[in-house]
């Protein structure tokens, strides 16, 4: 067997080919549904859930590689089938100003509508669900235990494998791991809508909030739908020129900007998060022009991060952001007029905090993903020193 054989044969090991799907849609799949949003066209159904609009024959899947035409009619084949489980840290998602310190539950299935290469989660996003792993290892229950000696109280996680996991099984195990809200992300939620939608509403009932982390390119009435039950959204905003997003991303910036001004019109809470490659989007006047976009039609308190760039995925020959690129971006988002401006991924950056706009006190310290200090008023997040209400759920 030659060189290039055997390359294929462990490709095909890891990553088999897609199936068919009569072999999909067995009787007892349960991660089959019907899926929502498309119209009857020709010989054919269109999907209506993401600007790409795919026009599906018989058979045939969208780009996303999760939804299908099956009997003219739109199918989900990820309902249920959750590839990655994990109880983070809120201020890992990155999302700042709801609940700082608290655990969130979070989940991903798999595919997504767009090509990032500088992608952080490939593994799942650009693959099709029937690729993934059978099982999938999730939180269960967080214990709190006292050590006898020292009188150190710490957690223990209980985890279970699974092969499906219900809406009813995430609300159930987010609340038994202390988590205070579910962030649907990872991958690209808004291909695993269904899910989400169904999963968000009962997690309302129950009390926890819901966080939807996605790169923005979902149709305006799916997204309105969903905003009944989000409690915050945080956009990636990859760039900020069509050049840009068609080359990099597989998109165009201006249906993602369309999303960020739905979310304005709702009034919920949403926050920007801006990955910034060195020699790609990192260049002043593209940082200029995107913060003065924010500022005039979003408003001066969206939260905005940039985002510390690691070389992965297909941009792997690329070294990671200088810690100077990231401290210019903020410094002329604040410029602009922007109040909440943060840097992620450098631990210990003063950009890391969140200040009073008015004092310019910290009023929440952070060192990576811990919360070192809180000084919100415990009722209506506000400044301790002026009473300036800080946009957020606290």
């Amino acid at each position: 067997m030659t060189a290039l054989s055997l390359c294929g044969a462990a490709l095909l090991a890891f990553y088999p080919p897609p199936s068919t799907f009569a072999r999909l849609l067995p009787a007892d799949n349960p991660w089959v549904r019907d899926g929502r949003f498309s119209v009857p066209v020709c010989n054919g159904v269109q999907c209506k859930l993401c600007p790409f609009e795919c026009f599906l024959p018989e058979g045939a899947r969208g780009r996303c590689k999760v939804r299908v035409n099956y009997g003219g009619k739109i199918k989900t084949l990820v309902y249920s089938k959750a590839v990655s489980v994990h109880l983070d840290p809120i201020e890992k998602k990155p999302v700042y100003h709801l609940y700082p310190g608290s655990l969130i539950y979070s989940l991903a299935s798999p595919g997504c509508n767009l090509r990032c290469k500088a992608c952080q989660n490939w593994e799942i996003s650009q693959i099709y669900p029937e690729q993934a792993d059978k099982t999938t290892l999730v939180p269960e229950r967080l214990d709190l235990k006292t050590d006898s000696a020292s009188g150190r109280v710490y957690g223990e996680l209980k985890q279970k494998e699974v092969a499906t996991l219900s809406p009813e099984e995430i609300v159930s195990c987010a609340l038994a791991t202390r988590s205070r809200a579910i962030a649907y992300t990872y991958s690209e939620p808004a291909v695993f809508y269904e899910y989400m939608y169904d999963t968000a509403r009962l997690a309302r009932k129950k009390g926890l909030k819901n966080v939807m982390v996605s790169a923005g390119y979902i149709n305006r009435e799916p997204l309105e739908e969903l905003l009944e039950y989000m409690d915050v959204v945080k956009i990636d905003l990859k760039g900020f020129d069509e050049r840009f997003y068609g080359e990099y991303v597989g998109g165009g910036l201006e249906r993602v900007k369309d999303t960020l001004r739905t979310l304005k019109k709702n009034g919920g809470l949403f926050e920007i998060v801006n990955l910034v490659v060195p020699g790609l989007n990192d260049g002043k006047e593209s940082i200029r022009a995107m913060t003065a976009w924010i500022r005039k039609d979003l408003g001066a308190d969206v939260p905005l991060f940039f985002s510390r760039f690691s070389p992965n995925y297909r941009l792997a020959s690329i070294a990671a952001t200088p810690v100077e690129t990231l401290t210019r971006a903020r410094d002329e988002a604040l410029k602009q007029g922007l109040k909440y401006v943060y840097v992620g991924n450098v631990p210990g950056h003063a950009g890391e905090n969140t200040y009073c706009p008015v004092c310019g006190r910290i009023l929440v310290r952070r060192y990576g993903y811990a919360v070192l200090e809180n000084r919100l008023t415990p009722a209506g997040g506000r400044c301790p020193h002026d009473g300036t209400r800080i946009p957020g759920i606290w």
